[in-house]
Protein backbone atom coordinates (compact mmCIF):
# COMPACT_ATOMS: atom_id res chain seq x y z
CA UNK A 1 0.00 0.00 0.00
CA UNK A 2 0.74 3.20 -0.79
CA UNK A 3 -0.67 6.65 -0.27
CA UNK A 4 0.47 9.77 -1.80
CA UNK A 5 -0.86 13.29 -0.74
CA UNK A 6 -1.45 16.10 -3.44
CA UNK A 7 -1.46 20.27 -2.97
CA UNK A 8 -0.54 22.86 -5.29
CA UNK A 9 2.24 23.83 -3.17
CA UNK A 10 4.53 21.41 -2.45
CA UNK A 11 6.87 23.50 -0.02
CA UNK A 12 3.49 24.56 1.76
CA UNK A 13 2.27 21.22 1.85
CA UNK A 14 5.38 20.04 3.42
CA UNK A 15 5.45 22.82 6.49
CA UNK A 16 1.99 21.76 7.22
CA UNK A 17 2.29 17.76 7.77
CA UNK A 18 5.89 18.43 9.45
CA UNK A 19 3.80 20.99 11.94
CA UNK A 20 1.33 18.07 12.44
CA UNK A 21 2.71 14.56 12.36
CA UNK A 22 6.32 15.70 12.59
CA UNK A 23 7.20 14.63 8.87
CA UNK A 24 10.55 14.74 7.15
CA UNK A 25 10.67 13.53 3.43
CA UNK A 26 13.30 12.33 1.48
CA UNK A 27 14.62 14.41 -1.58
CA UNK A 28 12.00 12.90 -4.19
CA UNK A 29 9.13 13.88 -1.29
CA UNK A 30 8.29 10.27 -0.10
CA UNK A 31 7.86 10.33 3.58
CA UNK A 32 10.76 9.49 5.92
CA UNK A 33 9.56 6.67 7.99
CA UNK A 34 6.07 6.07 7.42
CA UNK A 35 4.66 2.86 7.32
CA UNK A 36 2.81 2.25 5.00
CA UNK A 37 5.18 4.08 2.60
CA UNK A 38 3.98 7.52 1.28
CA UNK A 39 4.52 10.85 -0.13
CA UNK A 40 3.49 13.73 -1.53
CA UNK A 41 3.37 15.58 -4.61
CA UNK A 42 2.13 18.86 -6.71
CA UNK A 43 -0.97 18.65 -8.06
CA UNK A 44 -4.77 19.38 -7.49
CA UNK A 45 -5.40 18.85 -3.75
CA UNK A 46 -6.38 15.79 -3.00
CA UNK A 47 -4.81 11.66 -2.49
CA UNK A 48 -4.30 9.00 -3.54
CA UNK A 49 -4.41 5.36 -2.53
CA UNK A 50 -2.67 2.81 -4.06
CA UNK A 51 -3.40 -0.34 -2.95
CA UNK A 52 -0.94 -3.48 -3.48
CA UNK A 53 -1.34 -6.42 -6.17
CA UNK A 54 1.24 -9.09 -6.64
CA UNK A 55 0.94 -8.28 -10.53
CA UNK A 56 -0.08 -5.24 -11.69
CA UNK A 57 0.03 -6.13 -14.98
CA UNK A 58 -2.52 -9.48 -14.31
CA UNK A 59 -4.58 -6.90 -12.55
CA UNK A 60 -5.47 -4.69 -15.39
CA UNK A 61 -6.10 -7.64 -17.71
CA UNK A 62 -8.50 -8.76 -15.14
CA UNK A 63 -10.39 -5.70 -14.78
CA UNK A 64 -10.71 -5.81 -18.63
CA UNK A 65 -11.96 -9.00 -18.83
CA UNK A 66 -14.80 -7.58 -16.72
CA UNK A 67 -15.28 -5.09 -18.95
CA UNK A 68 -13.55 -2.35 -17.62
CA UNK A 69 -11.13 0.18 -19.34
CA UNK A 70 -8.06 0.22 -17.50
CA UNK A 71 -4.61 1.68 -18.43
CA UNK A 72 -1.48 -0.27 -19.02
CA UNK A 73 1.03 0.08 -15.44
CA UNK A 74 3.81 2.62 -15.73
CA UNK A 75 7.14 1.79 -14.14
CA UNK A 76 8.39 3.57 -11.35
CA UNK A 77 11.29 3.53 -8.84
CA UNK A 78 8.66 2.12 -6.51
CA UNK A 79 7.14 -0.57 -8.72
CA UNK A 80 4.19 -0.67 -11.17
CA UNK A 81 1.32 1.49 -10.91
CA UNK A 82 -1.78 2.45 -12.84
CA UNK A 83 -5.49 3.88 -12.21
CA UNK A 84 -8.38 2.27 -13.24
CA UNK A 85 -11.85 2.90 -12.80
CA UNK A 86 -11.62 6.28 -13.63
CA UNK A 87 -8.77 7.26 -11.31
CA UNK A 88 -11.04 6.28 -8.34
CA UNK A 89 -9.12 2.56 -8.36
CA UNK A 90 -5.24 2.75 -7.78
CA UNK A 91 -3.10 -0.42 -8.08
CA UNK A 92 0.50 -0.72 -7.04
CA UNK A 93 2.88 -3.63 -7.52
CA UNK A 94 5.97 -2.65 -5.09
CA UNK A 95 9.43 -3.15 -6.33
CA UNK A 96 11.74 -5.12 -4.73
CA UNK A 97 12.05 -3.67 -1.25
CA UNK A 98 9.01 -1.40 -1.20
CA UNK A 99 6.45 -3.86 0.13
CA UNK A 100 5.46 -3.73 4.06
CA UNK A 101 3.73 -6.70 5.11
CA UNK A 102 3.21 -5.75 8.46
CA UNK A 103 3.23 -1.52 8.34
CA UNK A 104 3.88 -0.59 12.18
CA UNK A 105 1.21 2.20 12.27
CA UNK A 106 3.13 4.06 14.28
CA UNK A 107 1.94 7.77 15.48
CA UNK A 108 1.90 9.87 12.17
CA UNK A 109 1.30 6.86 10.23
CA UNK A 110 -1.59 5.69 7.81
CA UNK A 111 -3.59 3.02 9.92
CA UNK A 112 -7.60 3.12 8.64
CA UNK A 113 -8.53 3.57 5.23
CA UNK A 114 -11.83 3.85 3.50
CA UNK A 115 -12.79 2.66 -0.20
CA UNK A 116 -15.83 4.03 -1.20
CA UNK A 117 -17.51 2.29 -4.26
CA UNK A 118 -20.55 2.77 -6.67
CA UNK A 119 -22.31 -0.58 -6.39
CA UNK A 120 -22.70 -3.88 -5.50
CA UNK A 121 -20.87 -4.41 -8.85
CA UNK A 122 -17.88 -2.52 -8.52
CA UNK A 123 -17.64 -4.23 -4.76
CA UNK A 124 -17.52 -7.38 -6.50
CA UNK A 125 -14.74 -5.93 -9.06
CA UNK A 126 -12.22 -4.56 -6.50
CA UNK A 127 -12.96 -8.19 -4.70
CA UNK A 128 -11.87 -10.13 -7.70
CA UNK A 129 -8.99 -7.94 -8.59
CA UNK A 130 -7.26 -7.16 -5.16
CA UNK A 131 -8.54 -10.16 -3.17
CA UNK A 132 -10.17 -8.74 -0.60
CA UNK A 133 -11.70 -11.31 2.18
CA UNK A 134 -15.22 -9.38 3.57
CA UNK A 135 -17.12 -8.88 6.81
CA UNK A 136 -20.14 -7.37 7.40
CA UNK A 137 -19.27 -3.57 8.73
CA UNK A 138 -21.21 -1.72 11.80
CA UNK A 139 -22.86 0.90 9.29
CA UNK A 140 -25.37 0.19 6.41
CA UNK A 141 -23.91 -0.58 3.24
CA UNK A 142 -20.19 -1.14 5.20
CA UNK A 143 -18.01 -4.20 5.14
CA UNK A 144 -14.73 -4.91 6.51
CA UNK A 145 -11.54 -5.65 4.72
CA UNK A 146 -10.50 -8.84 6.39
CA UNK A 147 -6.74 -9.22 4.95
CA UNK A 148 -5.38 -6.01 4.49
CA UNK A 149 -2.74 -4.14 6.41
CA UNK A 150 -3.74 -1.86 8.27
CA UNK A 151 -7.12 -2.58 8.00
CA UNK A 152 -9.47 -0.99 6.10
CA UNK A 153 -13.54 -0.69 5.00
CA UNK A 154 -15.46 -0.51 2.06
CA UNK A 155 -18.76 1.28 1.27
CA UNK A 156 -20.85 0.75 -1.07
CA UNK A 157 -23.12 3.59 -3.08
CA UNK A 158 -20.76 6.25 -2.04
CA UNK A 159 -18.13 6.55 -4.99
CA UNK A 160 -15.17 8.59 -4.66
CA UNK A 161 -11.75 8.91 -3.42
CA UNK A 162 -10.83 6.78 -0.32
CA UNK A 163 -10.52 8.14 3.00
CA UNK A 164 -7.42 8.24 5.12
CA UNK A 165 -6.75 7.69 8.49
CA UNK A 166 -3.60 8.98 10.16
CA UNK A 167 -2.64 7.99 14.13
CA UNK A 168 -1.86 10.51 16.16
CA UNK A 169 -1.49 10.29 20.19
CA UNK A 170 -4.72 12.92 21.01
CA UNK A 171 -7.25 13.89 18.67
CA UNK A 172 -7.82 16.94 20.23
CA UNK A 173 -4.35 17.72 20.35
CA UNK A 174 -3.90 17.08 16.95
CA UNK A 175 -6.72 19.14 16.02
CA UNK A 176 -5.28 22.37 17.98
CA UNK A 177 -1.94 21.38 15.52
CA UNK A 178 -3.84 21.27 12.34
CA UNK A 179 -5.53 24.34 13.33
CA UNK A 180 -2.78 26.07 13.83
CA UNK A 181 -1.02 25.42 11.11
CA UNK A 182 -4.10 26.71 9.02
CA UNK A 183 -5.94 23.77 8.53
CA UNK A 184 -9.72 22.48 9.72
CA UNK A 185 -10.43 20.22 12.00
CA UNK A 186 -14.09 18.97 13.35
CA UNK A 187 -15.65 17.62 16.41
CA UNK A 188 -13.47 14.44 17.91
CA UNK A 189 -16.56 11.43 17.24
CA UNK A 190 -15.66 8.41 19.34
CA UNK A 191 -15.67 5.26 17.44
CA UNK A 192 -15.57 1.41 18.20
CA UNK A 193 -11.60 1.74 18.16
CA UNK A 194 -11.33 5.20 19.33
CA UNK A 195 -11.75 8.45 18.52
CA UNK A 196 -11.64 10.42 15.19
CA UNK A 197 -11.99 13.90 13.62
CA UNK A 198 -12.23 14.96 10.13
CA UNK A 199 -9.99 17.63 8.56
CA UNK A 200 -8.13 19.72 5.83
CA UNK A 201 -4.71 21.13 5.35
CA UNK A 202 -4.60 24.72 4.33
CA UNK A 203 -4.82 23.83 0.72
CA UNK A 204 -7.92 22.17 1.23
CA UNK A 205 -7.39 18.50 0.98
CA UNK A 206 -9.09 16.05 3.28
CA UNK A 207 -8.03 13.56 5.53
CA UNK A 208 -8.68 12.32 9.18
CA UNK A 209 -6.92 11.24 12.17
CA UNK A 210 -7.39 9.21 15.08
CA UNK A 211 -6.57 7.70 18.30
CA UNK A 212 -6.98 4.20 19.40
CA UNK A 213 -8.38 3.53 23.08
CA UNK A 214 -5.90 1.74 25.27
CA UNK A 215 -7.22 -1.82 26.50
Amino acid sequence: MYYVIRAPDLARAKDFYTAVFGWSYTEDHHIQGSSPAGGLAEGEPGTDLYLEVPDAAAAVALLRELGREAPDPVLSKSGWSCQAEGGLLALWQPADGYAQDNPKCAEGDLFYFVVPVADDAALERYRAVLGWELSTGSHPNGWNIENSEPPGGVFVDHAGRPDLYFRVADVDEAARRIRDAGGTAGDTQPNSAGWHASCSDDQGVSFNIGALRQS
